[in-house]
């Protein structure tokens, strides 16, 4: 059996949460039906429609993001 670590910390609640987990830190930005989260590997994008458990999820890496000259 696995053991998960994962935790939720409100920095501005509602608004904006550092998450801590056993694979690093990232923050998250957003309401309900949008978020922002900044982790190790990129960007993810979650959007949704509340209540109904529907939702679409797309991560970005930071180099696809940030790329100069391109």
């Amino acid at each position: 059996m696995r053991i998960r670590f994962y935790r939720r910390i409100p920095i501005v609640p509602g608004w904006v949460y550092l998450n801590l987990s056993k694979g690093g830190v990232s923050l998250s930005l957003g309401r309900r039906g949008f978020w922002l989260t900044f982790g190790r590997y990129g960007v993810r994008v979650t959007t949704g429609l509340p209540g109904t458990g529907l939702s679409a999820s797309e991560q970005r890496k930071y180099s696809d993001i940030f790329r100069s000259g391109r």
